[in-house]
């Protein structure tokens, strides 16, 4: 998906946190590409002959891009799509509001938001109590070193419990004179600081 929708440049992720955070755990081992076990599972559950769903993409080109690529990926262990482009206003009616979708491909830029694991009436409706007590006891923990090992329990249960299938990290690459000082190197915010802007000498 990296290489057939964003020209090959993204960082794949098992879990939801971005891979440059300090406390990410890296679980992409979790969601290795494997047809054959596909549709194994597909037949424990049920579904030896597959099914046929839908899928709600967003503008967005990675979505749309994406979207077309797991059709295929899905189609080859049986699994129809039936892709829906949405505009974003339709997105949030049908998908993020009205819960009404089978798949569907967004990203998730906010910071720190796996607490939306936490609430089970959020748009993909996960609800699992031990997650959920697993955030009351973030919220009342100060200590960095145990609140780290608390967002790696989080991060390993809603990867293990495969809430969402965890593609890749978006990049944001730019083209810049090399001996322009100041520039974000990651663009942690949405704009950039001009005043911290300056010329090599």
């Amino acid at each position: 998906i990296i290489d057939g929708a964003m020209f090959g440049v993204g960082t794949p992720i098992g879990t939801h946190f971005a891979p440059h955070n300090p406390d990410y755990v890296d679980l992409t081992a979790n969601s290795n590409y494997d047809p054959e076990k596909a549709k194994a599972l597909l037949a424990e559950a049920g579904f030896a002959d597959g099914f046929t769903t839908t899928l709600k993409l967003p503008p967005p080109s990675y979505a749309r891009r994406g979207g077309e690529i797991i059709a295929a990926q899905l189609r080859q262990v049986g699994i129809e799509t039936e892709i829906s482009n949405l505009e974003w206003a339709q997105w949030l009616e049908e998908v993020f509001k009205g819960k009404d979708f089978g798949l569907s491909i967004v990203s998730h830029t906010e910071p720190m938001d796996i607490g939306i694991y936490a609430n089970p009436d959020y748009y993909f409706q996960y609800d699992n109590p031990d997650f959920q007590a697993l955030m009351m006891d973030l919220t009342g923990t100060a200590d960095p070193a145990a609140r780290s090992d608390l967002l790696a329990q989080a991060q390993t249960i809603i990867s293990e419990d495969y809430v969402n299938g965890y593609l890749f990290e978006l990049a944001w690459t730019s083209v810049v004179k090399a001996d322009l000082q100041g520039m974000w190197e990651n663009q942690p915010t949405a704009s950039v600081d001009l005043t911290a802007l300056s010329w090599a000498e």
